[in-house]
């Protein structure tokens, strides 16, 4: 089973990743409300969207990183 959101509170159970540091990452504009993180309607709690995660994730800009 493959799963495009997830609860936050799963993303953050699985990842090891913290909800601050998640609040962080919009805070400074890296993650995007309604892009990475989504508000659904009739939940309290957000969501993550992988697929946009994973995206993010694979700009990254460390040049050491892109092996070539």
């Amino acid at each position: 089973m493959s799963l495009d959101v997830m609860p936050i509170s799963t993303y953050c159970q699985t990842t090891g990743e913290s909800v601050d540091a998640i609040n962080k990452r919009i805070q400074r504009k890296i993650w995007q409300e309604g892009v990475h993180v989504l508000k659904v309607d009739g939940v309290r709690e957000r969501w993550i969207d992988l697929e946009e995660i994973n995206r993010w994730a694979r700009q990254s800009k460390d040049p050491l990183y892109r092996a070539e």
